[in-house]
């Protein structure tokens, strides 16, 4: 017979044999009785004492108050001490079998509970009832059954800031199989600022005979955005089980679910949210030994996080542990904008998240005006970034840039490269002496049809020279340099070394110009060319077939 049948037939018995010697006003104690018993059905270590019984017949029933201790020290699954009180009625079914149902419900208590080493607390108590009025214990030559419905109106797991409310478990098993219900209205992260808003639980176990146990179920949150279906196993004598999560598409922003209302945690850290995520998650255990992974697709993901803005991010995110979250180094992602005070567009970034909470960059690639701007290695933590970023410029072309800013009658030659040192520090981004310079000799024409007001004069003024300069500028040299800070104005200067020849003979000139905003604008425009990288779409499409991407967590 299995164990639980075992304990199941057990505990019939000592009803049994606890009815009849209070029929018979038996003052012997039954403690030594009951836990011969459930030590002989499996309960190793486990001690039973009757606190109270009587048999009365208006209306008639067995009461009685029973405490169970399960000695810590004998196993670790499974510690503490429970009780049960209340009536039963005790009847004889047919000629050979025995019913044992609860008169009304119940009273279930708990005390110093642990289960896998994780303190449990039942502030209100509990209650043990019938379902649809079948008995709680059956008992016939066939064999045993046992039914019940477990309400408990608050379940505390104080060390795992977990609180589960309304919680309901509903068991039924006979000599064929065990199938157990469970409901909880809201699962609950009590910490100050929830990593996850209050979940619906609902979930199905089921074992035949003696094979492992088998389980599905759902979350839901309360707004319905956030809906994940999990399915798993179980098995008893080895220890080993698993359950796969697959949630369905989360939609973020003005057309879904407010970040509010998903994690309050994200959403103190992060505004104006918008997209689509979904996830995979797999966790494996054996015995305590529990391990987790999973894998995040994201698809047009945009934020704004402190000062630094994200927007058009795409890609798979593989995790290899989610308790403490871990992302293993090589994880690659494209976006469409990383704005740091010089806003980088059409980028790809391969990084990870370490157990040091900290991220870990190990190539960080922009496209920019023809050229490209690329990241020194480096790591932020993004809950307090402090650190330089050290932007390197390559192959920019000037004309490609220009043709950005779209200012009438402007035109040039040439490339620029350099150094972009962007510094995080308190919640700030700031780009300290960035300076991109030409790679050689190029050309400067400024020619508008229609000079503005600023440069138009009367012959001889400064601005008259300074436009007959521009008219047709051949510059040996030309640096842009740029400062300031992210939400802020950005100081951009250009000079320029060079001649004209049509200019004073073509006397050496020294050109220095304020382009304060231009920069900006430049970079934004260059939203409207932004398409996924082949590499990472290929992944992206691969999400949910394992031989594509990389193994199913």
């Amino acid at each position: 017979m299995r164990a639980r049948g075992r304990w199941a037939a057990a505990v019939a018995l000592a009803v049994l044999a606890a009815s009849t010697v209070a029929a018979l006003s038996a003052r012997a104690r039954l403690d030594a009785l009951v836990t011969a018993a459930l030590r002989q059905a499996g309960g190793d270590g486990t001690d039973a004492t009757i606190d109270a019984l009587g048999l009365t017949l208006a209306p008639p029933g067995l009461t009685f108050a029973v405490t169970l201790v399960k000695d810590t020290a004998v196993g670790t699954a499974f510690g503490g001490r429970g009780g049960l009180s209340g009536a039963l009625a005790v009847d004889w079914v047919g000629w050979s079998g025995i019913a044992v149902t609860p008169v009304g419900c119940l009273a279930v208590r708990a005390e110093d509970v642990t289960v896998a080493d994780t303190p449990l607390t039942l502030p209100d108590g509990g209650r043990l009832c019938p379902v649809d009025g079948a008995p709680l214990l059956g008992w016939s030559p066939r064999g045993v059954t046992l039914s019940g419905q477990l309400l408990v109106p608050r379940l505390d797991a104080p060390t795992r800031a977990l609180r589960a409310d309304a919680l309901s478990l509903a068991m039924r098993e006979d000599p064929t199989a065990t199938t157990l219900d469970l409901r909880v209205d809201a699962l609950r992260d009590t910490r100050a600022l929830p990593a996850v808003a209050p979940l619906a639980l609902t979930a199905r176990a089921e074992r035949p005979e003696t094979t492992a146990w088998s389980f599905s179920g759902s979350a839901l949150s309360a707004h319905g955005a956030l809906s994940a279906d999990f399915t798993g196993s179980h098995d008893p004598a080895s220890g080993l089980g698993r359950v796969e999560l697959r949630g369905k598409p989360l939609r973020l922003g003005d057309k879904g679910a407010a970040l509010n209302d998903l994690s309050p945690l994200l959403a103190s850290r992060m505004t104006k949210v918008s997209g689509v995520v979904t996830a995979r998650a797999a966790l494996s255990w054996e015995g305590d030994a529990l391990r987790s992974s999973g894998r995040l697709l994201i698809e047009s993901v945009g934020g704004v996080v402190g000062p630094v803005t994200v927007v058009g991010l795409n890609g798979t995110v593989a995790l290899s542990s989610l308790w403490p979250l871990v992302i293993p180094d090589g994880q690659r992602v494209a976006m469409a904008l990383l704005d740091v005070g010089v806003p980088l567009t059409d980028g790809v970034v391969r990084f990870g998240y370490g157990r040091d909470r900290r991220v870990d960059v190990d190539e960080a690639v922009w496209r920019w005006g023809g050229g490209t701007l690329r990241a020194d290695p480096f790591e932020l933590s993004p809950t307090a970034p402090k650190g330089t970023v050290t932007l390197r410029a390559q192959g920019v072309d000037i004309a490609t840039l220009l043709a950005l800013i779209q200012v009438d009658g402007m035109a040039a030659t040439g490339s620029l490269s350099g150094v972009l040192p962007v510094r995080v520090e308190s919640g700030r981004v700031r780009i300290d002496g960035a300076a991109l310079e030409s790679t050689g000799p190029g050309s400067l024409r400024y020619a508008p049809a229609t000079p503005p007001a600023g440069l138009s004069g009367p012959e001889g003024s400064p601005t008259a020279l300074l436009m007959g300069a521009l008219s047709d500028f051949r510059y040996d040299s030309l640096r842009l340099s740029i400062d300031g800070e992210a939400g802020g104005e950005l100081r951009a200067g250009l000079a320029v070394r060079g001649t004209n020849p049509t200019f004073y003979d073509g006397y050496p000139v020294a050109l220095n110009l304020t382009l304060s905003g231009a920069l900006d604008r430049i970079l934004r425009q260059s939203l409207d060319a932004y398409r996924i990288p082949d590499t990472v779409r290929e992944r992206m499409t691969g999400f949910d077939h394992p031989g594509v991407d990389h193994k199913e967590p």
